[in-house]
């Protein structure tokens, strides 16, 4: 799932920028909006990355800039976690978890702080925990906020960096201001407001709140988000989101240019979409999303499968559409162009077709 990665100042440029480690593919709760939950009950290994991935990942740690331990399932299912962590930190990495943090007790969270964890993002997606609990099926609203609250109390100054990923729904959008308040209350950093746009089959279908056009809801949703937002500039909580209506980009957030996706059974991809295919819903249209597979861990070596041809078609595509769209902007400001609009159809209108996947992505289309 889309959402802010936090990312490393580094004296020296490493190979990839983030590397995401799909460290468990189980989970321990049913929200109603998972695309994932039908196909991790077929997951070998019930979903947790064995050791022998991990061990083909770790050579290359000292050329990624970032670690991700998180895929489609809940990352402290997997046993090996802070040993996993220590190591990345030890190769000079920054590292996070996304988490429905249920599982994070006030020990697990000290043995993670001591581990080196940059940042922890808890999925908290209502203010009130019957909402709450009617999403995250399988959770306890009381405790989740305890865990959370731990974290504040048991880590020096600000590290590591606590946010809350809110997932906008028809269920829960009126609370955008109570969730900030919370994350007040539970001395969070940073809050997250992301779109439902991971869909698999009917699991997450009709939950969006975007569209394809602005309406009257969509400007209401925008007024309630943007005071929402500045509610917590003034409580001095930092917050991201994501449009309501789509804006192609050249590349999107996950940027397969400079990283990779490691799936909890080796398979590499070049993100967690395309990492697994699937009938789909885009933009109200059903369609299929594509399985992209560079290779399989460890059979195959991760530096080998980054220069696949697979992989280089994706990289050079994508870095195809940034540099036309960035060159078309900077030929229309040169021209003295003053239309705002204009500039950005002509920089889409540059841009070459986006690879296969991606063009049915809501991430690419920044929602």
């Amino acid at each position: 799932m889309q959402y802010k990665v936090i990312q490393t100042k580094s004296s020296k440029k490493r190979r990839w920028r983030l590397l995401q480690i799909e460290s468990s593919f189980a989970c321990n709760l049913r929200c109603v909006m998972c695309p994932w939950r039908e196909i991790s009950k077929q997951a070998n290994a019930k979903g947790i990355m064995t050791n022998k991935v991990w061990e083909a990942v770790r050579p290359y740690l000292s050329e990624a800039q970032s670690v991700d331990f998180t895929g489609g399932g809940e990352p402290l299912l997997q046993p090996r976690l802070v040993e996993w962590v220590v190591e990345a930190k030890s190769a000079g990495c920054e590292t996070g978890i996304l988490t429905n943090g249920l599982l994070l007790k006030r020990e697990t969270a000290q043995k993670m702080i001591n581990a080196g964890l940059d940042w922890i993002c808890f999925s908290i997606d209502s203010a009130v925990a019957e909402t709450y609990e009617e999403i995250r099926k399988g959770s306890d609203f009381k405790r989740v906020c305890e865990n959370l609250a731990n974290i504040a109390d048991l880590r020096s100054g600000k590290s590591p960096k606590t946010m809350i990923n809110f997932v906008l729904m028809p269920m829960n959008y009126k609370e955008v201001e109570e969730i900030v308040r919370l994350a007040d209350r539970l001395d969070v950093d940073q809050v997250n407001f992301k779109q439902c746009d991971v869909i698999r089959g009917e699991h997450g279908t009709g939950l969006g709140l975007f569209a394809e056009k602005k309406t009257k809801e969509i400007r209401s949703l925008e007024k309630k988000l943007a005071k929402a937002r500045r509610l917590a500039k003034k409580l001095k909580i930092h917050t991201t989101a994501f449009p309501f209506i789509p804006e192609e980009q050249p590349v999107c957030d996950q940027d397969p240019r400079d990283s990779l996706f490691v799936r909890h059974d080796g398979i590499v991809s070049p993100c967690i979409n395309l990492a697994m295919g699937g009938p789909t819903t885009f933009l109200s249209r059903e369609v299929n999303m594509p399985s992209i597979h560079y290779g399989h861990l460890p059979k195959d070596d991760l530096l080998e499968l980054w220069n696949t041809d697979i992989c280089k078609i994706y990289r050079k595509r994508l870095q195809n559409r940034v540099e036309a769209h960035d060159s078309k902007i900077i030929d229309s400001l040169i021209g003295s162009s003053s239309n705002r609009e204009k500039i950005l159809q002509a920089a889409k209108d540059a841009m070459p077709e986006a690879p296969e996947g991606c063009k049915v992505c809501h991430y690419l289309f920044n929602i």
